[in-house]
């Protein structure tokens, strides 16, 4: 690896976070934002070609991607909407495949119905990530958000699978449906056994060793044993990295406190830097691809790839409507109380629910590098065909998909007015509640204790715990009035300028030696954990 290439390595994650924080300051989608200025990068004639190693992606971006989505997804949301999960993220995989496949060997006759399914493949699984942050962004509600989380979990395994199955016949092995089949459901479960087997085998390890940086540490590296353990033995990557997370992140309330807040923060860093570079990377392909299709003319490749963009959205509305009112999943799970509420004709809800979901079905870097991945060459060392169109197209769909429907997403979110407004505040009384709870086994246990302290440390931590329940009911009665009165943002406002001038002044302490650094360091953490209650809060 060259000095120039080594510096383009680095300069992309760091000139990605760069623009990723100047679009969030600027109230604008990182995500959009990025892919635009690496087609822009792209473009510069000063700027080297950089072409997007498939390996990098599905080994190096996806596994911890995948991770931190699954520790962060609610294990009980699944249960509840497995139904429709289950639809999205296979089901609709399949016939994306499926169609696009068949669709595009009848526009382009040339193109062998092998390579025309790898196509259909590559398209298959939407790019959750942009979809699920401005659906949270914009509040939609918190199910429809569950159902696009669970889809993006579990699509890609799906896509994946059925991608080597289509590679395989297109490079001249013979693939019938019962092998197709096997393979898939072979896939799938040897992922999700090496997911389980690591999981439950390092659980119990974790709680034992009370070292929160080693836990944290050893959290980065695990995402990375399952995915290329899995792929070693030809089983599902993407499956065992899910199984894994969603275990793991369902008992982590075992772990200590310290251990929780380190991971959260390394983990938003880490996933910062990863999501940023995604998306970047998606846009400087432009070039490098445009490059190798040379001998198709401009005409007809905008021709194909609004063809291939029109199926797969087309194929995502109607596999969305279809099982919607079909199996009556997708409907059912969209109903929530909060909506009802809102309107008076349940089944125009569920339909404007269906509709966002439908459009938000944007491809991203996982079909770029799948894309990227096609051998050169069949099993006789013939030259695969058409190959080089099967990149641009997917390209193509990736980079419309991502802008014209990432840009509208938001305003027709807003436009059909499905937003949860009711839920922020069922939440803050379900927080009050809980505290409430919390508060009285506290109060449970110190009665059990009472004996053995001294009487002003139990008063103490009886008033405390008090305050912490009369806390979260006057939060709870602010948010159901529309919101924390001016008063109590003042008295916040004010708590916070008390702990910078805190924490200057234990700085000047510091700097005049009359406290050591390590004493600094003890004070500023009590300092920023306050400080960190107030923003969570």
């Amino acid at each position: 690896m060259t000095a120039q290439h080594l510096l383009f390595l680095l300069g992309v994650p760091f000139f990605s976070v760069v623009v990723s924080a100047l679009a969030r300051r600027l109230d604008l989608s990182g995500p959009l934002v990025l892919v635009v200025v690496g087609i822009v990068v792209s473009i510069a004639p000063f700027i080297p070609d950089y072409d997007l190693k498939p390996e990098f992606v599905l080994m190096i971006l996806l596994p911890p991607l995948l991770y931190r989505a699954a520790v962060e997804t609610s294990v009980p949301s699944l249960r509840e909407n497995w139904s429709a999960i289950l639809v999205l993220s296979v089901a609709m995989v399949l016939v994306t495949t499926l169609l696009a496949g068949f669709a595009m060997h009848l526009l382009i006759p040339q193109m062998p119905l092998s390579v025309a399914f790898v196509l259909g493949a590559v398209l298959g699984p939407p790019d959750t990530v942009a979809a699920i942050s401005i659906a949270r962004r914009l509040g939609l509600p918190r199910r429809t958000v569950d159902i696009l989380v669970g889809e993006g979990l579990f699509n890609d395994a799906t896509a994946l699978t059925a991608f080597r199955i289509a590679v395989a016949a297109a490079a001249g092995e013979t693939v019938t449906f019962l092998d197709a089949l096997g393979r898939f459901v072979l896939a799938a479960a040897g992922g999700i056994l090496i997911g389980a087997v690591v999981a439950m085998a390092w659980d119990p390890i974790r709680f034992r060793m009370r070292d929160p940086h080693a836990e944290s540490a050893i959290s980065l590296i695990l995402p990375f044993v399952v995915y290329i353990t899995a792929e070693a033995v030809h089983v599902s990557g993407v499956m065992g990295v899910v199984i894994l997370g969603l275990y793991l992140g369902h008992r982590r309330v075992r772990a200590g406190y310290a251990t929780r807040m380190l991971d959260t923060a390394v983990w938003d860093v880490f996933v910062e830097i990863l999501e940023a570079t995604v998306f970047a990377l998606i846009g400087l392909q432009l070039i490098p691809i445009l490059r190798d299709v040379d001998r198709w003319s401009a005409g007809r490749l905008i021709g194909y790839g609004l063809a291939a963009l029109g199926i797969v959205v087309a194929a995502r509305f109607g596999g969305v409507y279809t099982f919607g009112y079909l199996g009556s999943s997708l409907t059912h799970k969209f109903r929530t109380p909060e909506i009802v509420e809102r309107y008076t004709e349940t089944q125009s809800q569920a339909q404007r629910l269906l509709f966002v979901v439908s459009w938000a079905g944007m491809r991203g870097v996982v079909s770029l590098a799948a894309a990227l991945s096609i051998p050169v060459t069949t099993n006789s060392g013939e030259p695969l065909p058409d190959r080089e169109l099967v990149q641009f197209l997917t390209l193509f769909v990736v980079l419309a998909t991502l802008i014209v429907q990432g840009l509208t997403l938001p305003p027709l979110i807003r436009k059909l007015g499905v937003e949860a407004v009711a839920e922020e505040t069922a939440d803050a009384f379900a927080y009050c509640g809980a505290m409430g709870t919390a508060a009285a086994a506290g109060l449970a246990r110190l009665e059990e204790l009472e004996e053995s302290l001294p009487d002003p440390a139990v008063d103490r931590m009886r008033e405390q715990t008090l305050w912490r329940g009369e806390k979260a009911e006057r939060y709870a009665r602010a948010v159901a009035a529309g919101g924390p009165s001016a008063r109590a943002e003042a008295v916040e406002q004010a708590r916070r300028s008390m702990l910078d001038a805190e924490r200057a002044a234990v700085e000047h302490l510091r700097d005049t030696r009359e406290i050591n650094d390590e004493v600094y360091r003890r004070v500023l953490n009590q300092l920023d954990l306050e400080e960190a209650y107030l923003e969570r809060r």
